[in-house]
């Protein structure tokens, strides 16, 4: 929670030359995001310091799965995301899920604490849509805790 503080100086109006000192405390809306995300403002990704992952400039991802999300998109409607934490780096990135990676999710039934590999190939000559191979590898109960 952030706090802003500042000194407020004012004379007494009947001119006596007295001078009251007053502190004042500004919180900021600590529900901001929350209710940002709620109403479909925000991303619930975003809220998670998670940088946004684009498989065409990013390539592949291979990581952990930290959790998924979705939000309600004004021109897209639902959108879901997966967010994973790095092999390599450790970094928190977020990934927009197609409806094919959003099947082949719930078919393995991918959780937070799994290990991911999702491999993008691109669109091959000919086709409308993005290939990728995903890769799922459960995690032990006792590695999440």
């Amino acid at each position: 929670m952030k706090t802003k503080s500042f000194t407020y100086i004012q004379s007494i109006p009947n001119g006596s030359g007295a001078i009251f000192f007053y502190r004042v405390k500004t919180m900021s809306d600590k529900f901001a995001k929350l209710r940002a995300v709620q109403s479909g403002q925000t991303p619930v990704s975003a809220q998670q310091n998670a940088r946004f992952w684009s498989f065409e400039k990013d390539g592949d991802i291979m990581g952990t799965i930290a959790n998924f999300n979705s939000f309600t998109h004004p021109v897209y409607g639902e959108q879901h995301t997966v967010t994973v934490r790095l092999a390599d780096s450790n970094e928190l990135v977020s990934a927009f899920l197609s409806e094919w990676l959003q099947e082949g999710m719930n078919r393995k039934q991918a959780a937070s604490g799994d290990l991911i590999l999702i491999q993008f190939f691109g669109k091959q000559a000919g086709e409308r849509f993005n290939r990728y191979h995903l890769e799922i590898e459960k995690a032990a109960r006792s590695e999440i805790f």
